[in-house]
């Protein structure tokens, strides 16, 4: 399934082809543009349905529901859809752990441990030196992804939540199972998408309080 897109666009005042000084409304041609570009997408099967508003000088210029929120029950897009927020909430965790370094609370070296004492993974060849914060933010912790494995895999079995089930678990719990399946290389030897952000958001809870 393609996922539906969200979109926010906020024009600063130059833009959607108006001068500075005009009030703020999106003409007929800009609207057209913006439409023709969703169809095109939708036809294209790069998306399967989207919401996207324009805001310009602070105001709504534009808003529009178009395509499926759910293709295989042809439920149509609304303005109010609900999205999953998904790989989205990355840069939002990061973000939060990076200013928590600039206001000196956590360090970019610091192993997990200092805030997660019980989390103390190890990779399948044996004992491994203690996972850093900066190794949980650059995806070279070790730590892995459920969907990506295949079933009856270690993650399988410790029944680890990547998001994409229906696992109703806490955030300390996932992080719990986590620390009990082994690493797939040691900390900072390999790159692998995973759910170190997710690792990263215990450890942010734990730093900010």
């Amino acid at each position: 399934r393609l996922a539906p897109s969200a979109i926010a666009l906020r024009f600063p005042t130059p833009m959607l082809g108006h001068a500075a000084s005009a009030p703020a409304a999106a003409t007929r041609d800009d609207s057209s543009r913006i439409d023709a570009a969703i169809d095109q997408a939708i036809v294209e099967k790069r998306i399967v349905g989207a919401v996207v508003l324009v805001s310009r000088d602070g105001q709504l210029v534009y808003q529009r529901a178009a395509g499926l929120a759910d293709r295989e029950s042809k439920r149509p897009m609304q303005i109010d859809t609900v999205f999953r927020l998904s790989s989205v909430s990355k840069p939002i965790v990061s973000a939060a752990a990076l200013a928590l370094v600039d206001q000196g609370k956590l360090s970019l070296d610091d192993p997990v441990t200092k805030w997660l004492p019980d989390f103390r993974p190890e990779p399948a060849t044996g004992a491994t030196p203690a996972v850093t914060v900066r190794q949980l933010l650059t995806h070279t912790s070790g730590l892995g992804y459920k969907f990506a494995e295949k079933p009856g895999s270690a993650y399988y079995q410790a029944a680890i939540s990547d998001g994409f089930d229906d696992l109703r678990i806490s955030l300390d719990e996932n992080v719990r199972r986590l620390a009990g399946v082994p690493l797939f290389n040691r900390p900072g030897e390999g790159w692998r998408y995973s759910l170190s952000i997710d690792v990263l958001g215990a450890v942010v809870e734990k730093a900010s309080g």
